[in-house]
């Protein structure tokens, strides 16, 4: 038991140099850069590899009984991959201190959870998923803040980017999140530890998901305002039903001036 404690112990330790240097190179060789340009494409690496790689052992279309398996090789070699990165960003970030609270939170979370799933030996179908399901939108994230560090917020692969990104992050977290949460609670095969787990990174997606709703609403409240206006212009109530062509009854104004108040024509 000791043997494979320090030897789990040392492939972390491996792993966790393994990104610093990634960083450091990335830093020696970008000098014009800020220290959060060169963590960002860290980020971007870790989080592209380890979505391919978590889809490729995420065996979900099979049968249920695989998400407690034991844990193959290739499994465990991306928890080690993603220990050394998370344990390599959670020091970054208290060290620069520019992130929230709660994204420190997500990242130790993570680091006691894939240290529990390796110790234990088992449900390493379970831990690609959830991976899968935690890093999938985070290249998009990198992606999004390079093209607007570099100059290209207002530009549409900016807006394309950030749609694709703000949409399926709301989707994944929001709607798969509590679908997996209650089909998880309901699943007997699941230990405690495991859902304690589940729920503790489903609270701190609620709370990004909150996060996200805000920024969506602030950000896009001209196109919400439009939204709606749109709508109230085209579902009119019955004292405002159209009684002529291109009029409305009660104050006999085009239709079309209508939509043009709410900045849709």
């Amino acid at each position: 038991m000791r043997h494979e404690l320090s030897t789990g112990s040392l492939v972390k330790l491996l792993s966790f140099l393994f990104w610093n240097w990634v960083y450091f190179e990335t830093v020696e060789n970008s000098h014009d850069e800020s220290p959060e340009w060169c963590s960002r494409v860290v980020a971007l690496l870790h989080s592209s590899i380890a979505t391919l790689a978590g889809l490729t052992q995420c065996k979900c279309r099979t049968f249920t009984w695989r998400l407690t398996r034991y844990i193959l090789p290739c499994q465990y070699l991306l928890m080690v991959w993603s220990w050394g990165y998370f344990a390599f960003d959670l020091l970054w970030c208290l060290a620069y201190w520019t992130d929230s609270v709660m994204l420190l939170s997500h990242h130790t979370c993570a680091l006691l959870a894939i240290t529990r799933y390796m110790q234990k030996g088992h449900s390493g179908c379970t831990f690609a998923c959830t991976l899968v399901l935690l890093e999938i939108t985070n290249p998009l994230l990198q992606i999004r803040w390079f093209l607007k560090y570099h100059g290209y917020g207002k530009s549409k692969a900016y807006f394309a980017v950030e749609a694709a990104y703000l949409g399926l992050f709301l989707f994944l977290r929001g709607v798969v999140g509590t679908f997996l949460m209650i089909w998880i609670f309901g699943w007997s095969d699941f230990d405690w530890e495991e859902i304690f787990y589940s729920l503790t990174f489903y609270v701190i997606s609620m709370i990004f998901v909150y996060d996200v709703v805000g920024y969506v609403r602030h950000k896009y409240k001209n196109e919400i305002v439009d939204c709606k206006g749109y709508y109230y212009a085209t579902c009119l109530p019955d004292d405002m039903v159209i009684k002529g062509p291109g009029t409305s009854r009660k104050y006999g104004t085009p239709l079309k001036d209508e939509l043009d108040k709410a900045h849709i024509c």
